[in-house]
């Protein structure tokens, strides 16, 4: 206990000689450590606003192509049978935007007559709307066609839509 209270002198001298030097080595170490996580917090920052730059830019591509696609007239065409030997042809737009000069035919000859070729060109078919033309089958028609619908949109752009059909 003696030999304490001799040295409490001498840690007091260190301690005032030293101390301020101590305390500044320890600050610096703890704003050493400080920015080096703080820089990796930045980049980690970084990071995540390029994700968040790519997500929007994908976003806005995907909602630009809805609405081009919203835009759009789609003509589609079906053989159907509405009694006995009774058969239409149905053209109707399945698109979202009205579809101009509309027209439908077999490719090729499969044996099938469109009664109805006057009402062709359509002048204008709304989005969701149809029209039907009467066909004439006989024995010699083709079981399976293809069906081919033409239309331009609202820019004057040519479309056509093959599908296939059958007797069903």
């Amino acid at each position: 206990m003696e030999n304490l209270i001799k040295e409490t002198p001498d840690i007091l001298m260190f301690i005032k000689e030293w101390g301020a030097l101590i305390v500044a080595v320890m600050s610096l170490w703890i704003a050493i450590v400080s920015l080096f996580k703080s820089s990796k917090a930045q980049d980690l920052q970084n990071k995540v606003n390029e994700l968040e730059l790519k997500i929007k830019e994908n976003e806005l591509e995907r909602i630009t192509k809805e609405k081009e696609e919203a835009a759009l007239a789609c003509v589609e065409a079906r053989f159907i049978t509405v009694g006995k030997g009774k058969h239409r042809l149905k053209v109707w737009n399945s698109g979202n935007a009205t579809a101009y000069n509309v027209s439908a035919r077999f490719d090729g000859d499969v044996g099938i007559i469109i009664m109805d070729r006057e009402k062709q060109p359509f002048e204008e078919l709304e989005a969701r709307k149809s029209y039907e033309m009467v066909l004439v089958t006989h024995m010699g028609s083709a079981s399976k066609f293809k069906i081919i619908t033409e239309w331009t949109d609202v820019d004057g752009n040519h479309h056509t839509k093959t599908q296939m059909g059958d007797f069903s």
